[in-house]
């Protein structure tokens, strides 16, 4: 069956089709963006229908909760004429499957860096107590610019899921844990140990239980749960020992002989990536992305401090194979780009100066002889106002100019921010001014880390802009902070760190009778998430400023006419650094 519109969304195109649903690109007319939609196939046989019907508000369930850069996002959930629908980021890119088909292989660093960043998305997971369960190289997309996101969660657990839990061997079997596969209780634990099998097959080019003439997923299940392994070194000695070190940890048989938290492998991969490639922390990473719109990704390498040797050499050519051919086909995107632009231009300078041409022949030709005692002509007339009122620009090119305008301005902003992210993961910067976090209070010195920057183009009279920018950020107390609550303030402010995925300690000094807590004191380190959205308005020329925890508590909205809006990227800058007041000033804060 083909939609033309589910709920207040248009459906634009199909974008990929299964045994159970569909998925289609669509329009939200409300924000003017796109979105993916995810259906049930309406012929689904009676027998599954309701299990799957499950499966499937257990996905908007899931995903729906977690905010995190590392998972899709979902934005809506609804029903039209009968048919259920999920609305979703829509995600630019390719799954890791699609990768590891073109390179088996990856560089450590490039595999390292995937499998941290689907782990800190676990991890995130993990403390919603929401169990993937699939997680395989085919729920992983990986954008151009090595952002990783995790998908599907159709078949998730859900803690407040009504569905039987257990006993059930869901998931893809070649990257089952052994609880899979026995039928036993599972926690987040399981998906380390999956994430384990996806980054033995991107080191090793294979999966480390399947066999050549396996032709049934039994033998594989069997040696997941009873064989050990082989080590990656026994496959390719020039792999690091450390990786081994890691899989040894996260592919052990029993969850407690696995890491306790995602977050503890996503630190190690890093390391280890950093101990392999004989790279520090200190880099430089530029991300310049022209909207146009085709996107051009351009990563220079890390700026090290230490002379580059022959490993570094090899690593840094095994990622510029990985997106050569991106970056190939953007580049001719780009140039094509620039030449339609260079040819429009000219055009318009032609035509602006014939007409100028036209204009100045109009004045200098003699004027209509008039008969005597008869009323001047039209053009005369006309011709005198012209004399003493200046020629008035057309308003619609007035607006090309002004959407240009903002465009631009929009674009610098994001390139400035791109930069500013890479120095804050460069060097954990401190803060000058303080920042206010919910019921903490007033944290004097803090530093930031884990910035990220994105963007998404927006049409408009048939080009694309530059219609969103969002950067990410979290602030860390230098020295942690320490709060002491009573009573039901407790309760709140846990939950309140718990949302955030905040890094915190709770101490209980006193209870009640019933072994309540009564007074406790919070000992908060970090990872206290910031955010920053700007968004343009290309129809009334603004931009809309959105700001998240950033230096006070909660979210505060602003606006922007677009002549305000000139170089406000340092401004912000210095704004989240606590250097000045400046950007508070501007927009009014």
């Amino acid at each position: 069956m083909e939609y033309k519109k589910l709920g207040r969304y248009r459906i634009l195109a199909e974008l990929g089709r299964g045994a159970m649903g569909a998925v289609y690109r669509a329009a939200d007319p409300l924000i003017e963006r796109e979105v993916a939609i995810k259906t049930l196939l309406p012929d689904l046989p009676a027998e599954i229908l309701d299990e799957v019907r499950e499966r499937f508000l257990r996905e908007a369930r899931s995903a729906g909760r977690l905010n995190h850069p590392n998972i899709v996002t979902i934005f809506d959930v609804g029903e039209d004429a009968g048919v259920g629908y999920i609305a979703m980021e829509l995600l630019e890119g390719r799954s890791l499957q699609q990768l590891l088909r073109n390179q088996p292989k990856l560089a450590y660093a490039t595999a390292a860096d995937i499998a941290a960043q689907v782990a800190d998305a676990l991890d995130h997971a993990q403390q919603y107590k929401i169990v993937h369960r699939d997680i395989k190289p085919g729920n992983i997309m990986v954008s151009a610019t090595g952002r990783c996101k995790i998908t599907d969660f159709g078949i998730a657990y859900v803690p407040t899921s009504s569905m039987t839990q257990t006993g059930a061997t869901l998931g893809s079997p070649k990257y089952m844990s052994p609880e899979q596969v026995t039928g036993v209780p599972l926690d987040g634990r399981a998906d380390i140990f999956s994430l384990g099998v996806v980054l033995y097959e991107m080191l090793a080019g294979r999966n480390p239980f399947v066999r050549d003439g396996d032709t049934t997923p039994l033998p594989v299940m069997h040696r997941i749960s009873v064989e050990p392994h082989r080590p990656l070194r026994e496959v390719d000695a020039s792999i690091p020992p450390a990786f081994d070190r890691i899989l040894g940890r996260a592919l052990g048989k029993k969850a407690q002989d696995r890491y306790a938290r995602a977050a503890e492998m996503a630190d190690e991969l890093r390391k280890a990536s950093r101990e392999a490639t004989g790279v520090g922390q200190a880099y430089e990473k530029t991300l310049k992305v022209d909207t146009a719109y085709d996107k051009t990704v351009k990563v220079d390498a890390y700026q090290k401090t230490v002379k580059v040797d022959t490993l570094q050499s090899q690593l840094l050519d095994d990622l510029d194979t990985f997106v050569k051919r991106i970056d190939e086909e953007q580049q001719a995107m780009l140039r094509a780009a620039d030449a339609e632009r260079v040819k429009k231009e000219q055009e318009r300078a032609r035509r602006a100066e014939e007409a100028k041409r036209t204009a100045a022949a109009e004045r200098a030709a003699p004027a209509s002889p008039v008969r005597a005692g008869a009323r001047p002509s039209a053009l005369e007339a006309m011709r005198k106002q012209a004399e003493v009122r200046p020629r008035r620009d057309d308003p619609a090119a007035g607006r090309v100019r002004a959407v240009d305008v903002l465009d631009a301005e929009m674009r610098a902003a994001y390139d400035y921010l791109a930069r500013v992210a890479g120095e804050v993961n460069s060097v954990s910067p401190h803060t000058t001014l303080p920042y206010d976090v919910l019921y903490i209070g007033r944290v004097p010195v803090v530093s930031l880390s884990n910035a990220w920057v994105d963007t998404r183009p927006k049409r408009v009279d048939g080009r694309e802009y530059c219609d969103h920018i969002y950067l990410r950020y979290r602030v860390n107390p230098e020295p942690p902070a320490r709060v002491t609550l009573i009573g039901s303030d407790i309760v709140r402010c846990e939950q309140h760190l718990k949302s955030l995925g905040a890094d915190y300690r709770l101490e209980v000094e006193a209870r009640t009778d019933f072994g309540e807590a009564r007074r406790a004191t919070f000992i908060v380190k970090g990872k206290l998430p910031c955010e920053v959205d700007l968004q343009a308005d290309y129809d009334g020329l603004a931009v809309t400023i959105d700001l998240v925890n950033v230096r006070r508590p909660g979210k505060r909205t602003f606006r922007l006419v677009a002549e305000r809006f000139k170089d406000v990227g340092d401004e912000l800058a210095r704004y989240i650094l606590g250097v000045d007041e400046e950007f508070a000033r501007r927009i009014g804060a």
